[in-house]
């Protein structure tokens, strides 16, 4: 399990060769790749009483500030500095803990700093906390924040809830962010006292988010894709092959040691960011639904990853406000592809049950009746109407039967500024896992990048386009999973390898985008 030397996920899309694999298939061969994480002061359960904070709901154990704080603006974060401040590998997990011995979640996506966040942790034996914010750092990938030694185990209840999956554990921990912590995704790495070893993952946010650019991190497609207490919204790794309709935001992650699809895809282009020293600013997608982008100063919202799953209200944000007041980048491919929705938990905290009935909303969804804007299809289909491409100028096609070359198809665009390429050439292995085409002639839309693949037999276009928005503001859509391997390859190096010629299409963009 040691670090970028082993890329599970490259080695198996490069083991499929030419076999034409269903998203099932696709998703089965994604590995488990490292984590991380970084630290504030954390409060155990026996301080509460000093620090104002009372139970509510005590069968989830969850926490409610006896007096609410006004929580401090963070000023504008200098990236650069921070990436020079010591950094370590030691946020890379080479033990694994199984489920039964250490896991755990988090009360919330995302913390302000000054605010706080609770830990819910099953350990059989004591263990610590390393608290990491994750980075450049000059190649290391993360600084160390704060360590919590002998923290003395809880064994929790491990029966998902039946309905929801969900967990209904006791907080272990609370940890109160510090003013002068940075907005960036954080990890918090348990380690018990045999080595073993999980991650939970968080961000902090700034409460007034000021950036040239925002980066979204994909919380729902983690949730989508978790399969803890045996379901997810999918079939193929949901207990007895049939999906659920609706999953809790109260449980572990089972990717990746704990961390989600976070070391997929978003960790790659957040270490490039840094390490160039762009200006920042980090959000999710519960974020978004809950109207952070109303409060943003920023000039660009870059999607990081596999954003899929998107609630109305964040696509209404998004639509409105990358109309008008930011521009946009999407990083990935298959991006707001199916609706969902957001309900209580069962103990009436809103925003932690997340509903989806995806190809049996017509038929099961009851908002079909109730609510048809709501029901929880895909964005593109009736009753809801609203095609991805009317962001991002192009819309996902498929899964290709193998990783293929990007295309060069207009090298004379300003976006090929300073590479050299002339049409027809190649960059190898950046177009697979999942491609978006340029399908409706959208007026406005610019391809930059046809690259022929087989989708289910047909031979096709994926598409590189830059979007000029009617309203003047614009889009960059890469339209493949695999980018931002290119822009820096860590857990990925067995199928890619940096590239200028994407780092230089990806600066020009963002240049752009800034304006």
């Amino acid at each position: 399990m040691e670090n970028e030397k082993k890329d599970w996920l490259s080695k198996a899309v490069e083991n499929a060769g030419s076999k034409e694999l269903t998203r099932r298939q696709l998703l089965k061969q994604i590995p488990k790749a490292t984590g991380v994480l970084l630290g504030s002061a954390l409060v155990t359960p026996h301080l509460l009483k000093s620090m104002g904070v009372s139970f509510n709901a005590p069968n989830q154990g969850k926490l409610l500030p006896a007096h609410p704080r006004t929580v401090k603006k963070l000023g504008h974060v200098d990236i650069r500095a921070e990436n020079q401040k010591p950094g370590t590998t030691k946020w890379k997990i080479t033990k694994p803990a199984r489920p039964q011995q250490l896991q755990g979640y988090a009360s919330d996506f995302s913390v302000q700093p000054e605010g706080t966040i609770t830990f819910f942790v099953h350990s059989t034996k004591p263990y610590r906390m390393e608290i990491y914010r994750m980075g450049y750092y000059g190649g290391a990938g993360g600084r160390l924040m704060k360590v919590i030694d002998g923290i003395r185990p809880t064994k929790q209840n491990l029966t998902p809830d039946p309905h929801h999956f969900g967990a209904a554990w006791a907080p272990s921990q609370i940890l109160r962010i510090p003013s002068d912590w940075p907005t960036g995704v954080y990890i918090n790495k348990m380690t018990n006292v045999d080595g073993r070893e999980s991650y939970i993952i968080f961000v902090v946010t700034e409460t007034h988010p000021e950036a040239d650019f925002a980066v979204q991190i994909a919380t729902n497609s983690y949730h989508a894709y978790d399969n803890w207490g045996g379901k997810s919204l999918y079939s193929y790794n949901s207990k007895g092959g049939k999906q659920a309709y609706q999953v809790s935001f109260n449980r572990p992650f089972r990717n990746y040691y704990g961390s989600g699809l976070f070391f997929q895809y978003e960790y790659n282009l957040i270490r490039w960011l840094e390490k160039e020293g762009y200006s920042l600013t980090y959000i999710t997608d519960w974020d978004i639904h809950y109207d952070i982008l109303e409060r943003v100063n920023i000039k660009a919202l870059l999607i990081a990853g596999h954003a899929e799953y998107w609630t109305m209200k964040m696509r209404q944000s998004v639509e409105k406000l990358s109309a008008t007041k930011f521009n946009l980048a999407n990083f990935s491919a298959n991006v707001c592809y199916w609706q969902v929705r957001y309900h209580e938990d069962s103990t009436g905290r809103p925003g932690r049950l997340m509903v989806s009935y995806k190809q049996f909303a017509q038929e099961m969804d009851p908002y079909r009746v109730t609510n048809k804007t709501l029901t929880t299809t895909r964005w593109r289909d009736q009753p809801v109407n609203m095609p991805e491409d009317s962001l991002f100028g192009v819309m996902y096609t498929g899964i290709p039967k193998a990783t293929v070359p990007m295309v060069v198809s207009d090298a004379k665009h300003w976006l090929y500024e300073g590479t050299g390429l002339k049409n027809g050439d190649k960059i190898p292995g950046v177009i697979g896992g999942e491609v978006d085409s340029y399908v409706r002639n959208l007026p406005g839309v610019e391809v930059i990048a046809k690259s022929p693949v087989i989708l289910y037999g047909k031979k096709k276009l994926a598409n590189v386009v830059w979007y000029n928005k009617p309203t003047g503001k614009k889009a960059f859509s890469v339209g493949t999973f695999y980018w931002n391997w290119f822009l820096d390859p860590i857990h990925h190096t067995v199928q890619a390898k940096e590239n200028k010629h994407i780092q230089q299409i990806t600066k020009n963009a963002l240049r752009e985008l800034a304006k």
